[in-house]
């Protein structure tokens, strides 16, 4: 077997900020790394490339054993008791369960059989597999296949003929499973955008995530406490849920990412882009914390962070893998990069929400009229679109005459005042929403186009008199907040006939699916 070396290399800043670096070198496949998993006592590190896993002894970097399973998909140490057992998933359905033991001062892989083994594939053969995973504790497996189902399997590797259970709720093909670290939950997500949560005992739905941006092929997974939900929200955002699917926050990297990581601290998550960065950012602050810029002539190929430690494992296509240390990150101008609008200046969200509200309003209009007395009622739909909206509204309005109005009107003798300017319109807004602060306050910008009738309108005690209506072109653009279950708004309003008038509304809204 031709051998490369797996370069070990720490990074340490001297008193003068000059780098001081260390190799260690040790045989590795001559092959692409696909996948790097450390134990949780920092004891055993497995590196894999497309055809064999390699296990280490991480107190000396010395190689316990070579396993010859292709295609991995996932691997995981985990432990019972006082043994310490390696699960491998490969992507054509093989799970593959080894137990390994110290003795005389080494780690040894156990000889024979492997501890346990399973084949997750289709058994008739119909089904091609789309995605695999496994809980962290190896409590529960999950196979997705082309027919847009996915199988869990319950402790597949104790109980004979294991609990397992179908979900058929998906519409297209699922390309991401991921445990929670608990293995509580499961995450999957197909290429429509659409994610759900399910409980991993029951299968039973618990939470639906729509929008996920599924072109990077990132499965949606948890943070390592299993409380928030983590998925892309586009091509250069993330976004952190809740187990009901609301959206907390919603964090641009500026950069496409490529891989996500929750990391052993819950606040934090690594995240890898196009330009060979891990960017470590802090779910609290929504700022990143560190950056590992990756320097190499082969290509970047996988990631992992040490458990014991705050270094990275890179792994590349030529078979090496260089542990670096992540440095604190600061941009250009020594402030953090914070949200989605990348400005350091506060955290925006994107919202995703249906509504309805109800607004009363007034307008200063033109003379011979003062003003308007206007209702208004709007729907508004950003679900599927944020963080734009569109939606459709109707108003009515009574404009009342300034006091020099140009004319005096009589019935009889009698002296009557002048008409009022009765109209009514629809029309269809669009535009932009976002939130600066929390999940309770909005801002919206919008744009409004339509169609607006009126009439001047003689109301006297003994009847009326309506003149020939009009219908005019409506248009508006303003701006406005929602404050809970309270809108106002300011705009600026335009029709052919009275020309340009500024308006302000306030009113309830009701709000449902409102999600960041």
């Amino acid at each position: 077997m031709k051998k490369i070396y797996l370069a070990v290399t720490f990074i340490f800043l001297s008193f003068f900020k000059f780098p001081a670096i260390f190799a260690q070198q040790f045989p590795v496949r001559d092959g692409r790394i696909v996948q790097i998993s450390e134990d949780s006592s920092g004891s055993l590190l497995s590196v894999s490339d497309n055809s064999s896993i390699i296990v280490y002894d991480l107190s000396d970097y010395s190689q316990i054993c070579e396993l010859y399973d292709e295609k991995v998909s996932k691997m995981s140490f985990y432990e019972e008791g006082d043994s310490k057992y390696f699960a491998v998933m490969t992507k054509d359905g093989q799970y593959i369960v080894r137990k390994f033991y110290y003795s005389d001062g080494q780690w040894h892989c156990e000889d024979g059989e492997p501890y346990f083994y399973a084949d997750c594939a289709d058994k008739t053969g119909k089904k091609s597999l789309t995605a695999v995973s496994f809980s962290n504790n190896s409590d529960y497996v999950a196979a997705a296949f082309n027919d847009n189902t996915v199988q869990v399997h319950f402790r597949l590797r104790v109980t004979a003929g294991s609990i397992s259970h179908s979900i058929t709720t998906h519409k297209a093909s699922v390309f991401g499973l991921e445990f929670s670290r608990n293995g509580e939950y499961l995450a999957t997500v197909s290429t429509d955008g659409i994610a759900y949560i399910w409980n991993s005992y029951t299968s039973s739905l618990i939470t639906r995530i729509t929008g996920v941006y599924a072109r990077a092929r990132v499965p949606v997974c948890f943070t390592e406490d299993s409380v928030y939900i983590v998925s892309l929200e586009g091509r250069n955002t993330f976004r952190i849920s809740d187990f009901s699917g609301n959206t907390l926050y919603s964090i641009l990297t500026g950069r496409p990412i490529t891989a996500i990581k929750p990391l052993k601290d819950p606040d934090l998550i690594a995240v890898r882009n196009d330009k060979n960065e891990v960017m470590v950012y802090s779910i609290s602050s929504r700022r990143p914390v560190s950056v590992t810029s990756v320097s190499s002539d082969s290509e970047f190929t996988s990631f992992e962070f040490s458990l014991r430690t705050d270094v990275m494992y890179a792994g590349f296509a030529d078979g090496k893998v260089t542990l670096l240390e992540p440095q604190p990150y600061m941009d250009d101008t020594s402030m953090l990069v914070t949200d989605s609008t990348m400005t350091g200046t506060g955290n925006v969200y994107a919202n995703r929400f249906q509504s309805f509200s109800i607004s009363a309003g007034a307008n200063y209009l033109n003379k011979p009229y003062l003003i308007s007395a206007n209702l208004r009622g709007e729907y508004l739909y950003s679900d599927a679109i944020a963080p734009f909206f569109i939606g459709g509204g109707m108003f009515c309005s009574v404009g009342f005459p300034g006091k020099d109005f140009p004319a005096s009107y009589k019935i009889g003798e009698q002296q009557i005042n002048p008409p009022e300017l009765l109209s009514a319109g629809a029309y269809v807004p669009v535009g932009y929403v976002f939130s600066p602060w929390d999940n309770d306050v909005y801002i919206l910008t919008n744009f409004k186009a339509g169609m607006k009738i009126a009439a001047l309108a003689m109301i006297t005690s003994n009847g009326s008199v309506l003149d020939t209506p009009y219908y005019a072109f409506f248009m508006s653009i303003g701006a406005g907040m929602q404050i809970k279950g309270l809108v106002f708004d300011i705009n600026c309003e335009y029709d052919t006939v009275g020309k340009v008038s500024p308006s302000i509304y306030a009113g309830c809204i009701f709000k449902w699916g409102a999600k960041k």
